[in-house]
């Protein structure tokens, strides 16, 4: 009996223990972002055609941007997506995009929007990995990068699972929030 509880509650911190650890990894820049890389818009008022958002809220001189790379597309993903728009509709300064990479494809992202109706673009990258120069890890799942105008980089997270990106959503906005400030 001992032994057994002795084994549960070690896989009880173990399980604990990977948890707190699939939730954050380093991916990305920190200081700045790596510039300019074009995707293909699958929604918005861009839809269907290439080119780089980084380039363009540069040019409209946003004080704010949140991009959301994402080696997966579920409701998860949408729950970080609903948290930044929910920032962007009350703050049209905002710039926000999603980039699919890593084999998520415009179908993955016409069926998320659909189900769940964002405000913000979804894109797949046209380099498959993400862009080089933004030094994305290959563990993290979802990254997300809030910057403020001139590529400074606010606040990075790194998710192994997609899970752990959601249950940081609330965090994710706020940071997007405060660049805003």
């Amino acid at each position: 009996m001992k032994i057994r509880f002795a084994s549960f509650v070690l896989a009880c911190v173990a399980v604990s223990f990977s948890a707190v650890q699939a939730e954050d990894v380093k991916s990305g820049p920190t200081s700045k972002i790596g510039g300019a890389f074009y995707v293909k818009a699958i929604t918005g008022d861009k839809q269907g055609t290439e080119l780089c958002y980084v380039c363009q809220f540069g040019a409209q001189k946003k004080p704010a941007v949140v991009v959301v790379f994402t080696q997966k597309v579920d409701d998860n993903v949408a729950t970080v997506v609903k948290a930044i728009d929910q920032v962007q509709k009350s703050n049209k300064d905002l710039g926000t995009f999603l980039v699919g990479i890593s084999g998520v494809e415009a179908s993955d992202l016409e069926k998320l929007q659909s189900t769940h109706k964002l405000t913000t673009p979804l894109t797949v990258g046209i380099d498959k990995d993400g862009p080089a120069k933004y030094e994305l890890n290959k563990a993290a799942v979802v990254t997300v990068l809030v910057y403020a105008k001139g590529g400074a980089v606010h606040k990075s997270f790194g998710f192994t699972d997609t899970k752990s990106a959601a249950a940081k959503s609330a965090e994710i906005a706020a940071a997007a929030s405060e660049v805003l400030k």
